[in-house]
């Protein structure tokens, strides 16, 4: 087994003490996470992690071995990151975390042209409208509405507006709105992602799939709140009609966001790339 892949298991099942977790992150089963490990305690002659039904605990060894494993990875970390800049060669996975909707529709359509510049780089987008959380598995992340206070770097992509819309049928047969107020006597469908926050009253179908209340309304299921950008395509053709545009709530700020301090080359070329293709858009 490749040594250094088996040292980069270890510390992660050193650190979350979980083979399950370990396996989905490095995309292995809980039987090759095992192998990893005893592959290591073999070519080292000690055990590294002591295990019982309950627990795993790291043994002294585990203990030195952990720091000194930590502080090669880094530094290989560090000497391949000179090397990029040295050579100006970017190249490694960058992962790139969005909401469904807006990488669906803005994101993955820009990535064949970055792979095409960046033949080094790998890229994996990951699509959820998940709170802002960075964690070992992301390098990115874009993220719509206001941030509040974070000490994280925000770039800005742009604005997200949003419209109310229905089907001309179902427009015929209920009336058309003239105030959000009336929405209580309207069938509603509603989006939540995962806040619990829904602007729109008493919704009849709530998902967190914005495609769900597009063809939803396309059926001529009610009123839906949802991002011009997913609607357009249906506004320009008619099958949806824009409503109470005087009461649209106000576009919602873009930002990709990342860590502070320094950023290896490969995250520095995707942010560059990304902020010429979308920046003040």
């Amino acid at each position: 087994m490749d040594k250094i892949h088996s040292m980069k298991v270890f510390v992660a099942v050193a650190e979350q003490r979980n083979f399950a977790r370990v396996a989905e992150q490095f995309n292995l089963s809980a039987t090759m996470v095992g192998k990893h490990i005893r592959s290591l305690e073999q070519r080292l002659g000690t055990s590294l992690i002591s295990r019982t039904t309950r627990r795993q605990t790291l043994t002294e060894a585990g203990q030195f071995y952990l720091a000194e494993c930590r502080q090669m990875l880094e530094k290989m970390q560090q000497v391949e990151e000179e090397l990029q800049r040295i050579t100006k060669q970017p190249r490694g996975l960058v992962r790139l975390n969005a909401p469904v909707t807006y990488g669906n529709l803005v994101i993955a359509p820009l990535m064949a042209d970055l792979l095409a510049q960046h033949p080094k780089i790998d890229i994996e987008l990951q699509l959820d409208n998940a709170r802002i959380k960075f964690d070992e598995q992301v390098d990115l992340l874009i993220r719509i509405g206001e941030l509040g206070e974070t000490a994280l770097i925000a770039r800005p992509l742009g604005y997200y507006p949003l419209c109310y819309c229905a089907s001309p049928q179902y427009l015929k047969q209920h009336g058309v709105p003239s105030h959000t107020k009336m929405l209580v006597e309207h069938h509603c469908l509603g989006f939540d992602g995962g806040s619990g926050q829904r602007l729109l009253p008493r919704p009849r179908l709530t998902t967190n799939s914005g495609n769900v209340l597009k063809q939803a309304a396309l059926a001529g299921g009610g009123v839906i709140l949802q991002p011009k950008l997913l609607l357009q395509d249906a506004l320009d053709s008619g099958e949806l009609v824009e409503i109470l545009s005087d009461y649209a709530p106000a576009p919602m700020p873009i930002n990709l966001l990342y860590q502070p301090g320094q950023q290896p080359l490969k995250n520095l070329t995707v942010i560059e790339f990304l902020m010429d293709r979308l920046g003040n858009h």
